[in-house]
């Protein structure tokens, strides 16, 4: 195993531990409190999670570490955030900054100064350690990422349409998941005029409320753009 496809799974397990398998519950506990069980509870997912996607015998007290940090990180975050709450979005970013730090210098040490075991004699490759961990990105963390920037940028979501009906709580975040899934996987087969097909459908589908139509413009875009850098980095490797 070389040091792109450690880090491939490490930030998979990242965004599996911090976004699939957190809940939106533990997430609001752990914010009144610098530490609570819920933060607990999360650091020993992340240790788990990363622990079983090293697919190495010997990356537990790396994992270990990794968990520790997870919580010293996220403690302070909240911290910081019930001093600072009118910034808590941006702690946010620099959050998963520092997370994605550790993971890039944990791996690093690991491979240099400990043994390597892998589980079952698994081999990868790095082509399709990197598909997959695109693929897991542009679901529920690409979701919360979008929404982070609004919060930031002070966009507010409309409640209601002008005939006074809300549309379904989890729509707008199902289409912005398929949207992406469908971008990245004709990306990855260069297939680049489709993609302006997916964006003409949806707006001619969605563009239909004049008081909406700036945070879909906003939404569709970080959507796209998200899929369409995603793709185009894998393409590279």
């Amino acid at each position: 195993m070389n040091l792109s496809q450690l880090l491939l799974l490490q930030l998979t397990a990242h965004f599996i531990a911090d976004f699939i398998f957190q809940s939106a519950t533990w997430s609001e506990k752990k914010k009144l409190k610098p530490f609570t069980k819920y933060h607990l509870a999360h650091a020993i997912l992340v240790f788990v999670v990363s622990y079983l996607l090293s697919f190495d015998w010997y990356f537990v007290f790396a994992s270990l570490l990794i968990a520790i940090s997870h919580l010293l990180i996220d403690t302070l975050k909240t911290y910081i955030g019930l001093k600072y709450s009118h910034k808590s979005n941006v702690f946010f970013f620099v959050d998963q900054l520092l997370h994605m730090l550790i993971l890039v210098a944990v791996s690093v040490f690991y491979l240099n100064n400990c043994d390597i075991k892998p589980m079952f004699g698994i081999h990868f490759d790095t082509k399709i350690l990197a598909v997959i961990a695109a693929f897991v990105f542009c679901g529920k963390p690409a979701n919360i990422y979008i929404k982070m920037i609004f919060n930031i940028s002070g966009i507010t979501i409309p409640a209601e349409d002008k005939t006074g009906e809300k549309e379904l709580q989890n729509a707008g975040k199902v289409i912005g998941v398929m949207e992406r899934y469908m971008t990245l996987a004709l990306i990855l087969s260069s297939q680049f005029a489709a993609v302006g097909l997916i964006i003409a459908a949806k707006s001619i589908l969605r563009f239909n409320a004049p008081q909406k139509n700036e945070y879909i413009l906003v939404g569709t875009l970080l959507s796209f753009g998200f899929a369409l850098l995603t793709g185009i980095l894998i393409n590279l490797l």
